[in-house]
């Protein structure tokens, strides 16, 4: 049975150093965007079984839910048949917090997007403005523009020519590729602010000569300033054979100053078994090496992103972060300069061996139960004898881009009302390669799951999309249009509003760790 925790008695909590805690918020992305505890993690109720191993994979840790209470209960309840044996439920959740004193923030990610303004005005990092870039190369400047962001979201737009880096933890460990002469003019550009000034930043920590800048706003002033956009492929900055002696050595120093030791293998297997502790171990390479060779136990978690969103990775406050990466550990040592600003515990890091492996002593993922399921050909022939209620329980973006006809957009939330509301007919859940739907179905029952999933449909159509409710697993810009402007003029006005919002926040005193 979980218990209650009061605001007060939270906070007390995550005032004791060294105590392992998660703090998640099951409400929808949209729900949790207008208005969340700064550190706790989001994982909706809708995603439950398919990330909680990831984001909190020690059943011993302490776990609070902390966003409102119909949801919490039903997520309480779920988390002990998961086996997770310390849930507490937040008193009158968000409003709970905000009568003990705890303040209530908007937006996503907003610790780590705090951090980037910090550090843009502690290191005065420099900025240029679009038309100042544009002036440049009309006028034949030597200047390279590199895009911090990871390569899929280089390929959906980019500044034409900008060169494609694989994600920011990637500009300080390949820039030497592409920029050979001290007077090269460096920008470095994402689609807003918080990537571009953390890895502008990183790369002049690096002690290169070059001029270093951010852009101003990235991609969408860019646009706004009437600069065209390039999309798909284009150039990319290659990885290195082997670093300079130097940034080796910048690497070595900056691991030492965040306090991150170079372990070695048994040393994780140690702490991966040890179920008073949480261990993440996080891949920050690439996607592509991750794929080509990874730890059984790691997580990729490529290092821009893990700056850019710690909150989607490390939901266990105090437990210890190890950092997997190639034995030069520039890309770990540019993460963990800035990971220990937003993560409390240990930080650590190993070199990724090819051959070797490390997997948890104990599998923590969920497994898949066995339910009820139908074939496509099975599936066909009950649509052609009588009703059924096909249901994609998929991300909205994926149903829009292609769903069975005369499916339905849903979240689990949804689903009591849905089969209420069936009568005789049969209800089909939809899933896929990213989202099992027999986790849903097995508290559900009467309902079967479609073999294979979405895959497994001859008959796709992006026309006619029925949605239960309203799509709330969305919170980032529209596409291309006046809409897309807008959401970015607010967005921008509420990142630079950060540092005064959270001024005074003990979770934001980011000029006291600095002086560790």
């Amino acid at each position: 049975m979980p218990r209650r925790i009061a605001g007060r008695e939270l906070l007390d909590l995550l005032g004791k150093a060294g105590r392992q805690t998660a703090i998640l918020d099951l409400r929808s992305p949209l729900e949790r965007s207008n208005g969340h505890i700064a550190v706790s993690a989001g994982i909706p109720y809708h995603d439950l079984e398919q990330r909680i191993a990831t984001l909190v994979p020690n059943r011993g840790a302490t776990v609070v839910l902390a966003g409102a209470q119909q949801v919490d209960e039903r997520g309480a309840a779920l988390l002990e048949r998961l086996g997770y044996r310390d849930v507490a439920i937040l008193d009158n959740g968000i409003d709970g917090w905000k009568s003990a004193g705890g303040r209530v923030y908007t937006g996503t990610n907003v610790r780590s997007k705090t951090l980037g303004e910090w550090i843009e005005r502690r290191y005065s990092t420099p900025t240029v403005d679009s038309d100042t870039v544009d002036e440049w190369r009309r006028e034949g400047a030597d200047v390279v523009v590199i895009d911090s962001r990871p390569a899929s979201e280089y390929v959906h737009h980019h500044i034409p020519g900008a060169y494609n880096s694989g994600g920011g933890a990637e500009i300080a460990f390949r820039t030497a590729q592409v920029v050979q002469d001290p007077g090269t003019k460096v920008v470095i550009n994402c689609a807003g602010r918080t990537r571009g000034i953390v890895a502008a930043q990183s790369l002049i920590n690096t002690g290169i000569p070059n001029p270093v800048y951010s852009l101003h706003n990235g991609t969408p002033a860019w646009e706004r300033s009437g600069h065209p956009l390039a999309f798909g492929d284009g150039p990319a900055v290659p990885a290195p054979e082997q670093v300079s002696p130097q940034l080796a050595e910048w690497a070595a120093t900056t691991l030492a100053k965040a306090g991150a030791a170079v372990v070695d293998i048994d040393d994780v297997r140690t702490g991966l078994g040890d179920d008073a502790t949480t261990t993440y171990l996080l891949d920050v390479r690439t996607p592509q090496e991750y794929q080509l060779g990874h730890y059984s136990a790691a997580v990729s978690a490529p290092g821009g992103q893990l700056v850019q969103a710690t909150d989607e990775y490390i939901a266990v406050r105090g437990a210890r972060v190890v950092l997997v990466d190639t034995p030069d550990f520039v890309r770990a040592a540019n993460t963990a300069q800035w990971l220990r600003f937003l993560h409390d515990g240990p930080l650590s890091v190993l070199a990724h061996l090819p051959g070797a492996d490390i997997a948890r002593p104990q599998p923590t993922a969920v497994p898949v139960p066995d339910v009820p399921r139908v074939s496509w050909d099975e599936l066909e022939e009950w649509r052609s004898r009588g009703p059924v209620w096909i249901v994609d329980l998929r991300s909205s973006n994926g149903y829009a881009a292609g769903h069975i006809p005369g499916s339905i957009h849903a979240r689990r939330e949804h689903l009591d009302n849905i089969v209420a509301d069936t009568g005789a007919g049969r209800v089909v859940l939809v899933g896929g390669s990213e989202y099992a739907a027999e986790h849903v179905a097995a508290t559900l029952p009467g309902t079967w799951v479609l073999t294979g999933g979405i895959d497994a449909a001859t008959d796709l159509t992006a026309d006619d999309g029925q949605y239960a409710g309203e799509i709330v697993d969305r919170t980032g810009p529209p596409d291309f249009g006046p809409e897309r402007d807008a959401w970015y003029a607010d967005y921008f006005a509420w990142e630079l509003s950060l540092l005064s919002e959270s001024d005074g926040d003990p979770f934001f005193d980011f000029d006291a760790v600095d002086d560790r």
